[in-house]
């Protein structure tokens, strides 16, 4: 048999169909990059677009957008060098090499700079992981060298959210700033902190990271310039980064002395006049949690507590009947149990000694701080721990009820208060696509308490950094970057306006301070019929998560960055003194 020769018209049609046929595989092939290019494209578009409308009918927390944003673009990077790459390994060149950096540039960036995030996981920029220095911070010195924080009066603002831990403040009232402008006193940099200030008799107070040295800080309000400086060598870091440096928690002002709780957990009592130490209380060590020191990549020392904390202390000390009260926690096994006898979930201290009075519960704490009221009929301290709401007897630290409010102090973690309502409800809120829930507490046979699940919507509320306010029959709140009204009766949304991130705020009188996460400062009618801005002045660079303060007429605002006050415009309005813990 003979072979068909090699230029047979015969066989043609059959090469040319194998040719078309390779051509074309190459042309789809070459699609890959732009399917890619088209879907992350389409994806990051609806996300945005259709951000408002996804929270409301599936209640997309606003971080899987944030994320998504920063994740999407790199995975795309990522694939289409791969499919180059493996598309081309036979023939090597300059488009090998490109695509080679293409694949691993986004591990490179992020192993040479670590990205600053929001409060909703929202990336606010870049920083450098191994150079870089911190900043240096010079302050002016007051003339004076003591402050008398003894001397009290109906406008101090004493402790976390004001004179009774409410976030509300009735010795003045606030004025429009249509005619009057809020003046800028002072603006200065300050160390790196998320505590806020408090106030006693013209001076102001908070809490600072310098370099190594954690700070605690008394300063002229009218001036800014430090009258005391209390520090010492400690600093928090988390390694994840969203919770960033430095301490976190509130101080409290009573009888003349100042109490802080550091980011690693140690409490110390201070002499309000110049700042000397008078006690400390290493929260962690007494409830049996042990701690690990650590380099970070810039040299700098820091501690990280071996728990689920890993944000930090972050919860303000409390004031009730003559005694210190802090949140405890402890190790736990796998189903929350405590692993030795040390752990509790508050403690209660001597205020002029530091020793321990009494020890209460067995839950492991998050980052909200304790507060007292009485609900009903019973006065006593509430937390929201870790993973429930609880209420403790000031007298004893017996559990006196508690309610399942699911979290986990390293993830989805419980920040704001138990916020009081009436005689016998209160409020618990929270972010992470969480919301509201009305808890009523009645008294049952025996006289104990028990909580009883009221109304719920997990679209309403979603307080990640801070906490609601309530005048009359409504609820006032930043939820997911929108300041929100709520009316509390069914916990659905009266109106909303968007655009303050993370921020603070501060019901004082009839009208709220709010502090966007961004630094934009307005003045808002508390009103349920409509939103109403009566004002709004830029205020410091930073995240702006530090909740407000105001003095009389002086409002004291503050980020990580800088701090400033401002004298606003106010109405003199009768009032009762209001002493800490009422």
């Amino acid at each position: 048999m003979s072979e068909t020769p090699p230029n047979d018209p015969a066989t043609q049609p059959y090469a040319a169909d194998a040719e078309v046929t390779q051509q074309g595989q190459c042309l789809k092939r070459s699609y890959y990059p732009w399917v890619v290019v088209i879907v992350v494209a389409l994806l990051l578009a609806g996300l945005h677009l259709f951000d408002s409308a996804l929270a409301e009918a599936v209640n997309l927390d606003p971080g899987v957008k944030h994320l998504s944003t920063f994740a999407l673009p790199m995975v795309a990077v990522f694939l289409i060098s791969v499919w180059y790459l493996f598309r081309h390994r036979k023939s090597p060149g300059l488009g090998m090499l490109i695509a080679l950096i293409g694949a691993v540039s986004p591990f490179a960036f992020l192993l040479l700079y670590q990205p600053v995030f929001g409060g909703n996981a929202n990336i606010v920029g870049f920083e450098p992981r191994y150079w870089g220095r911190e900043r240096e911070i010079v302050s002016e010195v007051a003339e004076v060298s003591t402050s008398p924080l003894a001397e009290t009066s109906k406008y101090d603002f004493p402790q976390f959210l004001g004179p009774n831990r409410s976030g509300k403040v009735n010795s003045v009232s606030l004025d429009a700033w249509d005619e009057t402008q809020p003046e800028l006193l002072w603006k200065q940099p300050v160390g790196e902190a998320w505590s806020g200030f408090v106030a006693v008799n013209g001076f102001a107070i908070t809490q600072e990271q310098r370099g190594e040295l954690e700070c605690v800080i008394c300063y002229e309000i009218e001036t800014g310039k430090v009258v005391w400086n209390y520090s010492v060598e400690r600093r928090h870091e988390d390694y994840r980064g969203f919770g960033r440096v430095g301490p976190r928690a509130t101080p409290t002002i009573h009888d003349g002395k100042v109490y802080a709780v550091s980011g690693t957990g140690v409490l110390d009592c201070l002499n309000g006049e110049d700042g000397s130490l008078v006690w400390s209380y290493d929260v962690p060590a007494k409830v049996g949690i042990d701690q690990s020191a650590y380099t970070n990549s810039r040299g700098f020392n820091f501690i990280q507590e071996n728990s689920t904390l890993i944000w930090g202390r972050a919860s303000s000390p409390l004031i009730v009947d003559d005694q210190l009260v802090i949140p405890g926690g402890g190790m736990f096994d796998a189903e929350k149990k405590p692993i030795n006898e040390l752990a509790a979930t508050l403690i209660a201290l001597d205020p002029k000694t530091g020793e321990e009075i009494w020890r209460g519960g067995k839950r492991m704490i998050a980052y909200g701080s304790p507060s007292v009221a009485t609900v009903a009929g019973k006065k006593q301290i509430l937390l929201t721990a870790e993973d429930h709401a609880v209420g403790h007897d000031p007298e004893t630290g017996e559990e006196l009820w508690a309610f399942p409010w699911p979290g986990d102090s390293s993830a989805a973690a419980n920040c704001s208060q138990v916020t009081f309502i009436d005689e016998n409800q209160i409020l618990i809120s929270k972010g992470y696509a969480t919301g509201g829930q009305i808890i009523k507490l009645n008294k049952v046979e025996g006289g104990e308490l028990e909580a009883v699940a009221g109304k719920a919507d997990p679209r309403a509320l979603k307080t990640k950094l801070s906490n609601p306010v309530v005048l009359g029959e409504h609820a006032y709140a930043i939820s997911d970057r929108f300041l929100e009204c709520v009316e509390l009766a069914t916990l659905k949304r009266v109106w909303r306006k968007r655009g303050y991130g993370t921020g603070q705020l501060l019901l004082v009188g009839d009208k709220l301070l709010v502090h966007s996460e961004d630094g934009e400062l307005s003045l808002v009618s508390a009103r349920p019929d409509e939103f109403e801005q009566l004002g709004e002045i830029k205020t410091v660079e930073g995240a702006c998560w530090n909740t407000l303060c105001i003095y009389k007429d002086l409002v004291l605002v503050r980020s990580e960055q800088e701090a400033a006050c401002f004298r606003v415009p106010i109405s003199e309005v009768p009032n009762e003194e209001v002493s800490i813990g009422d």
